[in-house]
């Protein structure tokens, strides 16, 4: 892209952001973007025209481009367009265009929703070309209507003959003139990219009814292509191999489809057989009932979720035998796998979402030993698709589980751009007018800086009681990080993060912090006017009998606010994500619970600490895998074409700054590695020999005990004879992914050392048989 259209986007862009933020403009490019905004809207068409032409523009050209003409066809009032005579239906079309053709069909459909397009012309190409973006239940075009019926039937000859009816017209309609071709070229490039993205295109054998049943259901939703990420993977033969694969893909990259779709074909060529999709956490397990789970019943593929808990309930072990997906926690498949040995062996695939957290000290290692236990099965080891957005040595996880160099899949494409900014202090010896500087990490043709983003006025408020002007105190970073969420929230929905939830410095402060300012009447954006004050009403009733109306997250959501942690039960925690997900509630103050569990369309994520205090007192950075995961919430498919993350303490940002220059982050190893490391150096120190008196004395691995005492049991389960409990043990160690990463024998004999003590105890805690047929229980240790 040339640099003078660069320099034009960025000044048109910096003047938008100052239209959200209510902020004064000074800076004379800006007021140049908007005199001559006739001249930039003509270079843009000319780019767009000339980019398809070339088809060599880099993705974040074609997304910079679609933003550039998103800004001209909004429904806000943007000053952008105001001394241009240009429709912005003609403008939705062009930003539309320009997304769907740069591989983000996602944005491209919302932009095209975004206009009314009843009073068009049905015949007209500029009305086919809307049909084919925004994909409306009720097309009022003959190209939309085909190409929809021709995708839901598997017709690719007819797919393939409207192809070179549209490139017919559009030679055609440039003997007539501009305003003819400019659609009819529009409709044919489309086109030309959707023969090769299209749904029935990518899948194998797409074209027959064996897929119909699921190529309805994503029509359904509007999914008439893959991303180019889905793209990549199925190309690679993750749907019809039988190798177990690992994908590394970005938040948001459309990996929940491709397990769908991996879920749906499993099911559909296999005879009595389960797929698994472990999930890490409940809220998302919660979600995928309501989405996945229940798309697939309507397919008519008996699918069921479980997350109760580490004891099964009775629906969850009901009409197993029926069951072929079902989607659970580690801990809770591996209750349901003790209740039902048999449910065990009819699993032949295992898909691992979020499998980086396999380094998480409080599911790492149950998640780790489920995963050896299914490896070391007797009828033979399943196959594993391994997924995850942040695991840069994910080739030495695909080879544990079994997978070769040819089935590791990476992908960077992101369907909705992030940016990224900073808070800062103008100068060391002024608090205020803090700058927000747009995109710091980027070249200089790329960055600007809002002078004033915030100023004292922004904390001023009215005292009542002694009718004087009163300034709130701005002094804190978490003062400025609700100020800016604030801000943010005429853009959309607006998550604060903290790494901790409680104290002044975590969550919990930050709500102190907003109700303190809403109270004092801040002249910022408030949260309520953004929120439905029907559903937020019966939220708060809901809060006030549960938790009582003092309770600071009842508060919170009174004023429109979400606030959202792990402490919260589930059940509450499923109500105030509804909240989020459906609209109701624009602003959210979570920890990781909220941030990397469930996809919510953010659109701007506030980083108020990236620090999180430990056990011993010390605070220390979140990993940087960690903060990639999280960034990756801000600006959903489908919801916003960019999202937005502003790092709101400057002293954070050389961290933050590492993930948006898309920096590597740090190997997972597994959290039983981490604890064996940890005994070893406990054994030295006291000059010990293992024992299960050792272990259970020993503070810093229990963790480690409790982890393989919970997966022995599981084992146990199976009536397994003592010796038989033992041998499986030592093979499950041998099966771990801390096994294979350990280079000498001496760290591996004492992992296994560590599962036989634990089965041998174990052993000896339960009734047996003895030769004689008699019960007894053990006595004591073996060791």
């Amino acid at each position: 892209m040339r640099d003078s259209l660069v320099r034009w986007i960025r000044a048109a862009d910096a003047a938008r952001h100052f239209d959200y933020f209510q902020t004064v403009q000074e800076q004379p490019e800006l007021l140049r973007v908007r005199t001559r905004a006739d001249e930039y809207y003509i270079s843009l068409v000319g780019e767009l025209f000339d980019s398809m032409r070339r088809e060599r523009t880099h993705p974040e050209d074609w997304s910079r481009l679609g933003n550039a003409f998103a800004d001209f066809a909004a429904t806000d009032g943007a000053r952008t367009a105001a001394s241009v005579h240009v429709s912005q239906m003609e403008a939705s079309l062009y930003a539309a265009a320009a997304f769907y053709y740069g591989g983000f069909p996602a944005s491209a459909y919302l932009i095209a929703r975004s206009q009314e397009t009843d009073s068009l012309d049905r015949s007209s190409p500029t009305t086919a070309c809307f049909d084919f973006l925004a994909r409306p239940p009720v097309m009022t075009s003959e190209l939309g209507n085909r190409v929809r019926e021709g995708l839901r039937v598997g017709a690719m000859s007819e797919l393939e003959a409207i192809g070179r009816e549209v490139e017919t017209q559009a030679a055609e309609a440039l003997r007539i003139g501009p305003d003819a071709w400019i659609p009819a070229r529009l409709a044919q490039k489309l086109m030309e990219s959707f023969l090769r993205t299209n749904l029935r295109f990518v899948l194998p054998d797409g074209g027959t009814d064996f897929w119909t049943p699921l190529v309805s259901s994503l029509i359904t939703r509007s999914s008439w292509e893959f991303f180019p990420s889905q793209v990549s993977a199925i190309r690679r033969g993750l749907l019809d191999s039988s190798e177990t694969f690992s994908l590394q893909m970005p938040t948001g990259a459309g990996k929940t489809a491709l397990c769908e779709t991996l879920l749906y074909r499993h099911a559909k060529v296999t005879t009595g057989t389960v797929a698994v999709l472990l999930v890490p956490y409940r809220s998302l397990a919660s979600e995928l009932r309501g989405s996945v789970i229940k798309r697939l019943n309507a397919m008519g593929i008996s699918s069921r979720c479980a997350y109760g808990g580490t004891v099964p309930t009775g629906e969850e072990v009901q009409n197993l035998d029926e069951t072929r997906v079902m989607v659970a926690t580690p801990e809770a498949i591996s209750a349901i796998l003790s209740a039902a040995p048999a449910f065990f062996h009819r699993i032949s695939v295992v898909i691992c979402d979020e499998g980086h957290l396999l380094d998480s000290e409080g599911r790492g290692v149950s998640l780790e030993l489920l995963l050896a236990r299914m490896r070391a099965r007797d009828s033979g080891a399943p196959r594993f698709v391994f997924v995850s957005a942040i695991v840069p040595n994910i080739e030495e996880i695909n080879s544990w589980l079994g997978g070769g160099p040819e089935s590791v899949i990476r992908s960077e494409y992101r369907p909705a751009t992030a940016e990224f900014a900073v808070l800062r202090a103008r100068n060391e010896d002024t608090t205020l007018p803090i700058v927000l500087e747009m995109h710091p990490h980027e070249d200089e043709r790329n960055r600007f800086s809002i002078p004033e983003f915030l100023t004292r006025q922004d904390f001023r408020w009215w005292n009542a009681t002694t009718r004087r002007r009163n300034t709130h105190n701005f002094s804190s970073v978490k003062a400025r990080a609700i100020a800016t969420a604030r801000k943010a929230l005429p853009m959309g929905a607006v998550a604060v993060f903290a790494a901790n939830k409680r104290g002044a410095q975590g969550a919990i402060g930050l709500v102190k912090e907003l109700i303190s300012q809403v109270q004092h009447g801040l002249p910022l954006p408030n949260p309520e006017d953004y929120a439905s004050s029907r559903h937020i009403g019966s939220a708060t009733d809901y809060l006030q009998r549960e938790y009582g109306a003092d309770w600071v997250g009842t508060r919170a959501i009174g004023m429109g606010t979400v606030l959202h942690h792990g402490d919260i039960p589930q059940e509450t925690r499923e109500i105030l994500e509804s909240l989020i997900r459906d609209g109701h509630a624009h602003l959210a103050v979570c920890t990781s619970t909220l941030a990397e569990g469930v996809n919510l369309p953010i659109r701007t994520l506030v980083l108020y600490s990236i620090k999180r205090g430990g056990s011993d007192n010390r605070t220390r950075p979140l990993l940087i895998r960690d903060i990639q995961n999280l960034v990756g919430r801000a600006g959903r498919a489908g919801t916003t074409t960019k999202g937005l993350v502003i790092c709101a303490n400057e002293d954070q940002w050389p961290i933050v700054k590492l993930v948006a220059k898309q920096t590597p982050g740090e190997a997972v190893t597994g959290a039983l590695r981490t604890l064996m490391g940890r005994l070893v150096k406990a054994l030295a120190l006291r000059n010990l020999t293992l024992s299960n008196e050792v272990l259970e004395a020993s503070p810093v691995v229990h963790l480690l005990v409790d982890g393989v005492d919970a997966a022995l049991i599981d084992l146990a389960s199976e009536e397994l004879g003592k010796e038989e409990l033992v041998q499986l043990a030592i093979r499950v160690a041998d099966d771990t992914f801390a096994s294979r990463q350990e280079t000498d024998e001496p760290s591996r004999s004492l992992l296994r050392k560590v599962f036989e003590c634990r089965a041998r105890r174990i052993v000896n805690s339960r009734k047996v048989v003895d030769s004689d047929g008699f019960e007894r229980r053990g006595r004591g240790s073996d060791f």
